[in-house]
């Protein structure tokens, strides 16, 4: 027997799914750089609680949602013999609002060589 509880995460999270487009700003090693236009899509994987991301932002491709909360978990997403390029963000939802922090950062010998964050708010389309 199974039943429906409209607001478990099960069912909230398909709303979630969809292309998001907005414009964010770029932040490079905490100073302003540009606003760009960027676009996100979601869709559905197979685990419950995490999504595919395609997007013109950066490298990584899954996230994870809970209730109204996007994560993009902490993942080294290109090496070099110079540098590890990392990538983590946060989201938020609001209505038709995804509203993103994302950071990539460049790591030479355990430390920060360079680092990059796009903040915006994306409408789902």
């Amino acid at each position: 027997m199974s039943s429906c509880n409209p607001d478990s995460p099960e069912t909230l999270q398909p709303s979630y799914v969809g292309t998001y487009i907005g414009n964010c700003n770029v932040y490079l090693d905490g100073v302003f750089h540009s606003t760009t236009s960027k676009t996100i899509t979601i869709t559905s994987s197979s685990t419950s609680g995490h999504f595919l991301m395609a997007n013109n932002i950066f490298m990584s491709t899954t996230c994870e949602i809970n209730a109204n909360s996007l994560t993009i978990p902490q993942a080294t997403t290109a090496s070099s013999p110079d540098f590890d390029v990392v990538e983590y963000g946060t989201g938020s939802f609001s209505g038709n609002n995804l509203t993103i922090e994302f950071h990539q950062d460049q790591i030479s010998g355990g430390t920060a060589a360079a680092t990059g964050k796009w903040v915006g708010t994306l409408v789902k389309q």
